[in-house]
């Protein structure tokens, strides 16, 4: 029995021996296969982060044009409407009118004929300049005064000057009249009506 237990535990050692390299081959391939799933995992997500990090990058952009874009229409905006207040001090409140009754003969809306170049009184002049194809202001300019009213500016006008024109030779028979002066000028004060006593 001893020589049979001695057998066995032979036996048992030599199948151990012979099936330790199939083990340790089985490992070895179970090592490799792990090596490679963990690059294929290691690409996969560097492949996602990058493109995670392209979407974030495109739309960051894409907020940033749409931003740029805003504050540009706002600067824009903005700057036209302190040119029309600036245009607006420098015209006449009589060319504003005039203007206003000329915008409204012709379809558009200036609003109320106050002589107030205001904002409804700019948006009737951009739209009767994109009409007439003239350039987009808003403003009363020279160019589209002409087209308005069939008239040159009131800046173009002859302004009376300070002293009487004077001619240099005799072609010239009748006497020359100085141009009339604005009423409030220091030359022509405005008059107060007279009182009339009451009994």
């Amino acid at each position: 029995m001893h020589k049979l237990a001695i057998i066995a535990v032979a036996a048992a050692m030599g199948l151990a021996w012979s099936t330790l390299p199939a083990v340790a081959a089985d490992s070895d391939k179970t090592m490799k296969e792990k090596a490679v799933d963990a690059k294929d995992t290691v690409k996969e997500k560097t492949s996602e982060a990058w493109d995670k990090t392209k979407e974030k990058t495109t739309d960051a952009w894409d907020k940033t044009k749409e931003k740029t874009t805003e504050a540009k229409d706002k600067v824009k905006s903005t700057a036209r409407d302190t040119k029309d207040k600036v245009a607006g001090k420098m015209e006449s409140s009589a060319d504003i009118r005039l203007a206003q009754q000329a915008l409204k003969d012709k379809g558009q809306d200036p609003g109320p004929i106050d002589g107030i170049h205001g904002p409804r009184t700019s948006a009737a002049l951009r739209s009767y300049q994109k009409a007439e194809n003239i350039k987009v202001t808003g403003r009363l300019d020279s160019e589209t005064r002409s087209h308005l009213m069939g008239r040159p500016s009131s800046s173009a006008t002859t302004t009376p000057s300070a002293s009487p024109a004077t001619t240099t030779g005799p072609s010239s028979s009748a006497p020359l009249v100085p141009p009339p002066a604005a009423v409030g000028s220091p030359s022509n004060p405005p008059q107060m009506p007279e009182k009339t006593p009451t009994k």
